[in-house]
């Protein structure tokens, strides 16, 4: 990664990262690997860099695989690129990302990722324990309804279907409409992609303490919307504070997949045997009906909000099948398989949303023969490219084997300035960051067109009259 680096940030900016950051190099280093990984609530302290000599990395071994999840990045403008002190940063907020993909992926059964029973190691995740994370669709209930944590929804269309290990998704339109209305995702084989929010147990808490799942319960609410945010342990302190993780929320995005025709290719993938709810008018025309289908994980993007980036920190995956970038197009690197994308019709129309109707039936099969032919349009500065793909390297070698090395980090996008009285987005760096099985149809460098997690989630608002913001995140958004 170079010096000149091209982020959209001026030396005011970089003061304040210096401000932000500039302490957190000598931040302990987790206690080393167990037989079994840590909770997910347990914090990992693990900084990108040696703390006995910042210039050096911390090696990327297999003790990172049990080493637990970060409450909060430990990352410092010093380190392993002289003189860039935020390309430093940015590798450290990478190197979090990472961390935080691995914890997250590993089995809930609290073995070591890539050991489960599944081809390649595969397992339901941590995620996936309803112990650690529950979907949207069982916090805002119908009617304004009060979850509850520890209770498994089950619509009756569903009941039939259910057993153990049974994922279910239910299909309102944030599971298949991408972002701001802008269309499905149709894969190579015709069928929707599919997608679906969860949060963890402190987001979840401050949703249900302060009766935000609920229109009425928002419209009560008169004070500002701020979820809980993550703080490493200090072991300095008499007695040591605890670490706190902070609010999180995933979004995952899913294929379908045809496990007898498609034996080899779900190797590749982490799957789940998922039923898939139709609740029927008025939020799909199909339904209510219960179908199932086994999913591949094919998009992973998580958003933490953490004591120095108020406004949230945000690490998005992909399955490494999905597209091609446009310079591999342009210079005819294709692979011959891709989950989103042709290669024998590279010279079709791309990033095109489908013809409507767009809602979809209960087949899941496209009505027509269109197929999204999509490619990533990279508008991250070279010097992150470069940087993101040495770590991808690095970590998808430890995780040689196993399903998991067939996902990589896009990258992580994260405040250069949080205090910033002028952007209240906190001068995102890298300005731009986009998924491309979740924001398909917004990618690129066009201000206020382009996707930006941060810039897109700052306008996130409640429903309260009148609106207020809700802290970077739709889901306030979602209350019956």
């Amino acid at each position: 990664m170079r010096a000149n680096r091209s982020l959209a940030i001026g030396v005011a900016t970089v003061c304040s990262v210096i401000g932000l950051f500039g302490l957190s190099a000598s931040a302990q280093t987790s206690s080393g690997p167990g037989p079994i990984n840590p909770p997910v609530a347990k914090c990992n302290m693990t900084p990108d860099t040696n703390p006995q000599n910042p210039k050096e990395p911390y090696p990327i071994t297999d003790k990172l695989l049990t080493s637990g999840q970060p409450c909060e990045p430990v990352v410092s403008i010093e380190g392993l690129l002289p003189n860039d002190p935020l390309g430093n940063l940015q590798r450290g907020f990478d190197f979090y990302s990472w961390l935080t993909f691995i914890a997250l992926n590993s089995p809930a059964d609290g073995k070591t990722i890539g050991h489960g029973s599944g081809p390649g190691g595969d397992a339901p995740t941590e995620w996936e324990s309803l112990k650690n994370y529950r979907p949207l669709a069982d916090v805002m209930l119908p009617g304004g309804a009060k979850p509850s944590w520890g209770t498994r929804i089950v619509p009756d269309a569903c009941k039939r279907l259910d057993g153990p290990g049974k994922v279910i998704l239910q299909v309102t339109e944030e599971a298949w409409n991408q972002p701001f209305k802008t269309g499905p995702l149709i894969d190579q084989d015709g069928n929707y992609a599919l997608f679906d929010i969860l949060m963890n147990e402190p987001m979840f808490d401050f949703i249900l303490d302060n009766g935000l799942y609920s229109k009425q319960g928002q419209q009560k609410f008169n004070e500002q919307v701020d979820f809980p945010e993550g703080v490493n342990p200090d072991d300095k302190k008499q007695p040591p504070s605890p670490g706190l993780m902070g609010a999180i929320m995933l979004k995952t995005s899913w294929r379908v997949i045809d496990p007898g025709k498609d034996k080899d290719l779900a190797a590749r993938f982490h799957t789940a045997d998922t039923l898939i709810y139709f609740p029927g008018p008025p939020y799909t025309k199909a339904g209510p009906t219960c179908i199932e289908k086994t999913l591949g994980l094919v998009g992973f993007h998580v958003g933490h909000k953490t004591k120095d980036s108020p406004q949230w920190v945000w690490s998005t995956f992909e399955q490494v099948d999905n597209v091609p970038d446009d310079a591999n197009v342009a210079a005819d690197r294709l692979s011959p398989h891709y989950n989103f994308f042709n290669a024998a019709c590279w010279n079709c129309p791309r990033n095109q949303t489908p013809p409507q109707p767009w809602d979809p039936p209960a087949t899941l099969h496209f009505p027509t023969d269109f197929r999204s032919q999509v490619v990533r349009v990279n508008s991250l500065p070279p010097e992150v490219t470069d940087e993101v793909a040495d770590l991808n390297r690095q970590f998808r070698a430890i995780l040689k084997g196993t399903v998991w090395e067939n996902y990589e980090l896009i990258t992580t996008q994260w405040p250069t300035d949080a205090k910033s009285r002028v952007d209240p987005t906190g001068a995102p760096a890298p300005t731009y960051l986009a998924n491309t099985t979740l924001e398909t149809y917004s990618q690129g460098s066009v201000p206020l067109a382009s996707s930006s997690c941060m810039a897109c989630h700052g306008n996130a608002t409640t429903q309260h009259d009148p609106a207020t913001a809700s802290d970077f995140t739709f889901i306030l958004e979602k209350a019956r």
